[in-house]
């Protein structure tokens, strides 16, 4: 507390004195009269003396420190607590993610689609949606057939050239249908699109796949040619100068019979083959199917066709082999007849189709 002494001619001035000095708060402790000057004590001068402190003013400023550190306080809690409920809620938003994301992972397991890709796609509608409820499974699968759609966007069929004969052959391993999608194939080119189509059969390993070729030429009425040896296809290619198409049925081939696979390698390698197409059944397992891709793609192959996808409710295998072989998709087949049961590949109506069962 701080004391100081205050002189003048009158109260009122002195009184001015201290509020110019401590302040309108400031406390008058003491008050005295006193003479000053003169000779003898006379003619001396009346004066005033004040003592006053500033203690309200200083108290005062101790309570507003006071309050103001009380204040710093109760903000630092809040702010903790604060942080510590953030911090709560994104432990429980990661929690629920974590969640929704092996559920979405689990889901697609189901549908075909390896463990990499689902965490891939399931990674994707969680960082679009976050923490979702089963309300918005429609929502999720809208997500997941759009990116599927994505991958599945490389799509080519055969492409005719006006005044050049496009040279095809058929690849693949035994009982994917290779027979059935090329007779497919020749029906529709030659029946609804008024092509000149000609058939080469090098399948004479099994005699039931020459016959059964037999039978579909002589059904559409076009030429067959059987063929046992390379130089025996390039000459059957050479007949067929001025057709629109010529289609070649190759022997099916075990991925793991390597003499077969170099005889199979030697017929396409030898002729003037224009382009080679891997057929795949999607009812083969996933595993199964990568092992068969990373043979054949010692061929140089250029674009795949997928079978029996009616066979099967875990199309996911089509995406995988979309991204594991990075060719284009010309044709898919859903069906035994002959020609109804083949279409172009279409990513939008693949992607649906492969997303249809999906459920969390």
């Amino acid at each position: 507390m701080k004391i100081k002494k205050y002189r003048g001619e009158n109260m009122k001035e002195v009184v001015a004195k201290v509020k110019s000095d401590l302040g309108s708060d400031a406390v008058i402790l003491n008050t005295r009269k006193f003479k000053t000057g003169g000779i003898f004590g006379l003619f001396a001068k009346e004066m005033v003396e004040v003592l006053a402190s500033s203690e309200r003013k200083e108290d005062e400023k101790r309570e507003n420190g006071k309050l103001e550190h009380e204040l710093q306080e109760m903000k630092s809690m809040m702010d903790n607590l604060m942080g510590e409920m953030k911090n709560n809620r994104q432990q429980k938003l990661s929690l629920a993610s974590n969640q929704n994301l092996q559920e979405l992972i689990d889901a697609l397991l189901e549908l075909g689609i390896s463990h990499d890709m689902a965490s891939e796609l399931a990674s994707k509608v969680v960082r679009q949606l976050g923490a979702y409820t089963l309300e918005d499974q429609e929502m999720i699968k809208e997500i997941l057939q759009e990116e599927l759609a994505k991958q599945l966007d490389n799509i080519e069929p055969i492409q005719l050239e006006d005044g050049r004969t496009k040279v095809v052959a058929l690849v693949g391993s035994t009982g994917v249908g290779k027979t059935t999608t090329l007779a497919k194939l020749a029906a529709n080119f030659a029946l609804f699109e008024n092509k000149k189509v000609g058939l080469i059969t090098a399948d004479t390993y099994r005699i039931s796949a020459v016959d059964q070729l037999k039978t579909y030429s002589e059904i559409i009425d076009l030429p067959l040619e059987v063929v046992f040896t390379p130089q025996e296809l390039v000459t059957a290619i050479e007949k067929y100068q001025g057709y629109d198409l010529v289609l070649i049925d190759t022997a099916g081939r075990s991925q793991n019979n390597q003499v077969h696979m170099s005889e199979l390698k030697s017929f396409i390698k030898k002729a003037p083959i224009d382009e080679v197409y891997l057929v795949l059944s999607a009812t083969t397992k996933i595993v199964d199917m990568m092992e068969v891709i990373d043979i054949y793609q010692k061929i140089d192959l250029d674009k795949l066709i997928i079978t029996k996808i009616d066979e099967t409710n875990s199309l996911g295998v089509i995406f995988e082999i979309m991204a594991k072989i990075e060719k284009p998709l010309s044709y898919v087949t859903l069906g035994q007849d002959v020609p109804e049961d083949i279409k172009i590949a279409e990513s939008d109506e693949l992607a649906a189709d492969i997303i249809k069962g999906f459920e969390l």
